[in-house]
């Protein structure tokens, strides 16, 4: 069963689903399932391989760092 936590606004929001995330898909799986919201191009296959393994702060620092583009951008607020 899902533990429901309650959060308040979207920082939290993106903090608890990202460590859902991470606890559910792993590291690597997480950051997959992230660049399919990214209009990511490319062979995510190939680029496992070629990809050395990122810690879960290294995933969360990328994740911060798209979000913060995609909102510099005027993607989303």
């Amino acid at each position: 069963m899902a533990t429901v936590t309650n959060v308040k606004g979207n920082i939290d929001v993106r903090t608890v689903g990202l460590h859902a995330l991470n606890m559910a898909l792993g590291t690597e799986g997480a950051r997959v399932f992230m660049e399919q919201f990214f209009s990511w191009r490319g062979d995510l296959t190939k680029e496992k391989y070629e990809r050395p393994e990122q810690s879960l702060e290294e995933v969360t620092a990328e994740l911060w760092k798209i979000d913060a583009e995609m909102r510099a951008a005027g993607e989303y607020q």
